[in-house]
């Protein structure tokens, strides 16, 4: 790995204004609004686990906008600009670019995190959670976002125009927070057709039921496993599509 080539890709993710804002800011925003008008009846006794469930649904909004759109309008911003091909001249490899890339997006997750835990919990009344959950959601975050760049880097490298790009992984966002329910319907009041596709998505694992491990109630671990593989299946198959398709091409 090249520290250069890192802190290129970083200022580059961090120069994404939008990103910043929706993947730090927003996510604080919005779940002080949540927390102050809509647990209004709640009962006392509950509303500590509901806060909590906010807290861990809400924090999928980090991943999603910080990695998934932020990567996808970066990358293809710059195929469209052929600067993925200059750095190829200068001996770096399709792989080094993603590692590298990686690598960046990862730091510019964790500031982000960061600004979301501190602009919520030291201000809401939470559960505190178990080290098992703590470790288990720390890590699947993380395992998260690599998934969703690793599709976002496809997507971009199929298409390779911001526009079009964009406009995808924008469509994608809104499917994976309509189905995990963080638009508005709870995933348990879901058309049943859509189940199916719903209980594959980590975004509905890491936020819904998720609350029973950090409670230290029973939890089953397989649906989570399952959609971590079925979301890292399909964006292997994506990257390697537009791998092949680019070689092609060039």
């Amino acid at each position: 790995m090249n520290k250069y080539l890192i802190k290129y890709e970083f200022f580059n993710t961090l120069y994404n204004g939008y990103a910043f804002f929706f993947g730090a800011i927003f996510p604080v925003i919005l779940l002080h609004l949540i927390v102050s008008g809509a647990l209004t009846d709640v009962p006392e006794l509950a509303r500590k686990e509901a806060v909590t469930a906010i807290f861990t649904g809400m924090s999928m909004l980090v991943p999603l906008a910080t990695v998934f759109l932020s990567h996808a309008a970066t990358y293809s911003n710059e195929l469209d600009k052929s600067i993925p091909d200059r750095l190829m001249l200068f001996g770096f490899s399709e792989k080094d670019i993603l590692v590298a890339k990686l690598v960046s997006n990862f730091i510019f997750l964790t500031v982000c995190f960061g600004i979301y835990a501190a602009g919520t919990i030291p201000f809401i009344q939470m559960e505190s959670p178990t080290i098992k959950a703590l470790v288990v959601w720390i890590a699947g975050q993380f395992l998260l976002a690599a998934i969703l760049m690793i599709l976002a880097h496809g997507i971009a490298g199929l298409i390779r125009k911001f526009g079009i790009t964009y406009g995808v992984v924008m469509g994608l966002y809104f499917a994976m927070m309509i189905l995990s329910g963080y638009m508005g319907i709870p995933a348990d009041r879901l058309p049943k057709f859509v189940e199916p596709v719903s209980d594959l998505l980590m975004t509905k694992q890491l936020g819904n039921g998720f609350i029973d491990l950090w409670m230290d109630r029973d939890y089953n671990f397989a649906p989570l496993i399952q959609s971590a593989i079925f979301m890292l299946t399909v964006s292997l198959v994506v990257l390697a599509a537009s791998f092949k398709y680019r070689g092609r091409k060039n």
